[in-house]
């Protein structure tokens, strides 16, 4: 009989819960929110504004919880389509994904050492905000990235990386945002990352659910309410 801790088989629990969840809510919208040329061109024909954001979106690799965080930059046509660059990485920081390896001394006695997995990629960023109100917002983001990912470890106070790999992201997701006042909200997104990597000895599995719950402040809101005949205002 194999035994599975306790934690791992709840993180596997939650994955596969979000990964239904994903694919109910994606299904019922793409059957109803597809945007239309006509849309499209009207949004288009909108004055473009500036946007940017950072967020946070937990993730599992293998059974294991982890955090990407991510900044995004663009521009949003109609308050309704948006086009960007984004640069996403894997939070490292006792991130509970080491690798023991060994090395060898001048004389040939192996050891061990600890190896910290990393992961970056930079993506092409679009999103389509099919239904808004005046509190509620839906919407469908999505990424197509490249990056990469690999180990590092320390000798004699250096850093060595190995297992350097080669990756394409393509991560879709569903967007909730609730406008609390005009200046605060809160959200939340369910999505899904498939990674292909170009090194199988990676030894780690990427492609993965993705979710995270938001805070939201309105940033450009703030600055047209406190500064509203500024340049800046009439840009965000």
């Amino acid at each position: 009989m194999i035994c599975v801790p306790f934690k791992s088989q709840y993180l596997c629990t939650v994955r596969k819960l979000l990964y239904i969840t994903f694919l109910l809510l994606h299904a019922g919208i793409l059957l109803r929110a597809q945007p239309t040329l006509d849309t499209i061109q009207k949004c288009l024909k909108q004055k473009p504004q500036l946007f940017a954001k950072l967020d946070g979106r937990n993730s599992f690799i293998e059974n294991s919880r982890a955090k990407i965080f991510g900044a995004k930059l663009g521009i949003v046509y109609g308050k309704r389509l948006s086009f960007g660059i984004g640069y996403n990485q894997l939070y490292t920081q006792k991130n509970g994904f080491d690798n023991t390896i060994y090395l060898q001394d001048n004389d040939g006695t192996s050891y061990p050492v600890i190896a910290r997995l990393h992961m970056w990629y930079i993506s092409a960023y679009t999103e389509y905000v099919f239904y808004t109100n005046k509190h509620w917002q839906l919407s469908m983001p999505l990424q197509i990235g490249v990056g990469k990912s690999y180990y590092t470890h320390m000798v004699l106070d250096k850093k060595i990386k190995t297992v350097d790999a080669f990756n394409f992201i393509y991560e879709p997701a569903v967007s909730v945002e609730y406008k609390i006042v005009k200046w605060v909200g809160i959200g939340a997104d369910v999505g899904y990352r498939f990674m292909i990597t170009s090194d199988k000895h990676l030894n780690k599995n990427f492609t993965s659910p993705t979710y995270a719950f938001k805070l939201l402040i309105y940033y450009g809101e703030i600055v047209k309410s406190i500064f509203p005949k500024s340049r800046l205002a009439g840009k965000i």
